[in-house]
């Protein structure tokens, strides 16, 4: 017995000494991640687009309207104006829903009553009847 008292005494004096941690502080929760602003929907898209088409004082009739792999919202439209009609493509960012691309080809309808003050030479024509034909043939010469 007296051995083990005597080798824990040595233990102690040796310069054994406990290292207290300072307390556990509780860790504050981290704040979550920004969450990713909701994407643009169909409609959404589709009434941005309308905006858009009347904003250039277009009469519009949706011809489609997709989203696309890379976050674009693809929307088209067949446009219209007074004497005018064609096509207003637009693209949109899904997320930030800024306008991306436009492709707007409208352009002024060809009327043939315009041609009427042609009155002296009916000959300006082109595609209309037999004409003169265009290129060679071997048989020509």
């Amino acid at each position: 017995m007296r051995i083990v008292l005597l080798i824990g005494g040595l233990l102690l004096a040796s310069g054994c000494h406990l290292h207290a941690r300072p307390p556990n502080r509780p860790s504050l929760p981290r704040p979550p991640p920004p969450s990713r602003p909701s994407s643009m929907s169909y409609n959404e898209a589709v009434d941005r687009g309308f905006g858009e088409c009347r904003s250039r004082r277009y009469d519009c009739r949706l011809k489609e309207a997709h989203r696309t792999g890379n976050d674009i919202w693809k929307v088209k439209f067949f446009a219209a104006a007074p004497g005018a009609r064609g096509h207003l493509h637009l693209e949109y960012d899904a997320f930030s829903r800024n306008l991306l691309r436009v492709d707007e080809k409208v352009k002024a309808r060809r009327d043939d009553r315009d041609d009427d003050d042609d009155w002296d030479d009916d000959d300006h024509r082109h595609g209309h009847g037999k004409g003169k034909k265009k290129g060679h043939a071997r048989r020509d010469d």
